[in-house]
């Protein structure tokens, strides 16, 4: 890079493209905006894209985009005139700025490319991958169409490996999915992609992506490789790898022996990161007692920053420690609002702890039409406490007549379940010489 950028742009292309650490990225920006300000002319090409495209978790802004590409273009930048035409921006104002054609550009940029230079590269691949070359220049017949088509997929492939083997981010994420999918006409082949990932580990800072190849070697059950980039990326520092990982020793189903106080282990070191899954999952440990005793204080305590961090599913346990005091003090107003949360988002939540606080009205207006019919559905559905709760409705008549026949069924099913109370409720009853239930 060093041959086409100052030493202030190539150190800013790095820390945006080239390593995976977010927290470096404003470096990064301010370096780019340092060359800018000297009029570098590439550097507008660079951050155009972070205001166009969002790199390094820049806020999309088109009129800044739009602003940079044209100066770019006024002082010769190739690339700010094919980052121009990828945006859709090189027209009006944009186009008028151009010292040349878009041809010519394109063949400067792919000089550069053949040169070696990695952000070329991955230009001209996308160039050929998102179909400019196809209608600026090849703009084949319907017939040829598909044909173009997938020669220029697999020529976008070409080059967006070659800069992914210099260190390029983007272009390994480009070349990986493109095989990994199949996409534009390349043949999906995931045990490919695979194969190309592993020849460019170490090459490519792929940390955004061990778990997505960990999750492709556990769909191929060829768990000794995904173990193996668990393992890689914890010894990275990457708290989701250490999820996986954990995830592996809590089940043991997936080429590991089962062992849940290491699962602990490891979701506590994701926990520690701030990470909402290690939070979430070390929190389930503590609750069910998995690698450890249970300890319903650090369970909701965990659940909380899972939740706290964005992790949705954290309110289905919260729910259940709000309403049962688990962890902290009973408070039902809490609890269904952690399940009008699940519900709002089309999440699974605890239809039998919800059916019980309609038919009660805790922590909201009573209404016993609902709360039999979720109480039904819970029982259904296997929450085995919803049988209790419809024992209860029935022994007492709440919103529906007494049956004391039904009371004693849905008792019998809870305590078949070893639901805390069902046995001691069934005998409160006994049978009639003619084969009725009672109260004793």
């Amino acid at each position: 890079m060093e041959r086409y950028y100052s030493e202030t742009l190539c150190k800013g292309i790095r820390l945006l493209y080239f390593q995976a650490d977010p927290s470096k990225f404003p470096e990064g920006i301010r370096l780019l905006e340092k060359a800018v300000e000297n009029e570098e002319a590439h550097a507008f090409y660079f951050l155009a894209r972070c205001y166009g495209w969002g790199d390094g978790n820049m806020k999309d802004d088109e009129r800044k985009a739009k602003k940079l590409s044209k100066r770019g273009i006024e002082l010769g930048s190739d690339l700010c005139v094919l980052g121009a035409e990828r945006m859709d921006i090189l027209k009006g104002d944009l186009k008028n700025a151009m010292n040349g054609t878009l041809e010519e550009s394109f063949k400067n940029v792919l000089s550069m490319a053949e040169d070696g230079e990695p952000m070329a590269q991955y230009a001209i691949g996308l160039f050929y991958f998102w179909g400019d070359m196809l209608l600026n220049f090849q703009k084949p017949s319907k017939a040829d169409f598909a044909k173009y088509e997938k020669e220029n997929a697999a020529e976008a492939l070409k080059w967006f490996r070659r800069s992914a083997e210099k260190g390029c981010i983007p272009s390994f994420r480009n070349a990986f999915n493109s095989v990994r999918n199949g996409v534009n006409g390349v043949p999906k082949n995931l045990e490919e992609a695979l194969r190309w990932a592993e020849t460019v580990s170490g090459k490519v800072d792929m940390r955004d992506y061990y778990h997505s190849i960990i999750l492709e070697y556990q769909s191929l059950k060829r768990h000794n490789d995904a173990i193996r980039w668990c393992e890689k990326g914890v010894r990275d520092g990457d708290p989701i790898c250490a999820v996986d990982l954990g995830l592996v020793y809590l089940y043991g189903d997936r080429g590991a022996q089962k062992d849940e106080a290491k699962a602990l282990e490891l979701f506590n070191t994701a926990a520690g990161t701030g990470n909402e899954y290690g939070y979430y999952n070390a929190g389930r440990c503590y609750y069910n007692g998995s690698g450890c005793a249970k300890d319903y204080n650090e369970a909701f305590r965990c659940f909380d920053q899972a939740y706290q961090h964005g992790h949705k599913a954290a309110k289905w346990y919260l729910a259940q420690c709000y309403f049962w005091g688990r962890g902290t003090e009973t408070n039902y107003d809490m609890a269904v609002r952690m399940m009008n949360g699940l519900i709002r988002e089309q999440q699974e939540y605890p239809k039998d702890l919800m059916g019980y606080c309609c038919l009660y009205g805790k922590g909201m207006a009573a209404d016993m039409v609902r709360g039999k019919r979720l109480l039904e559905e819970a029982a259904k559905e296997n929450y085995h406490q919803a049988w209790m709760y419809l024992g209860d409705m029935y022994d007492q008549g709440i919103g529906v007549p007494e049956d004391i026949s039904k009371a004693v069924s849905c008792y019998q099913k809870a305590a078949d379940k070893n639901i805390q109370g069902a046995s001691e409720a069934l005998e409160r009853y006994k049978k009639t010489l003619f084969g009725k239930w009672k109260r004793r």
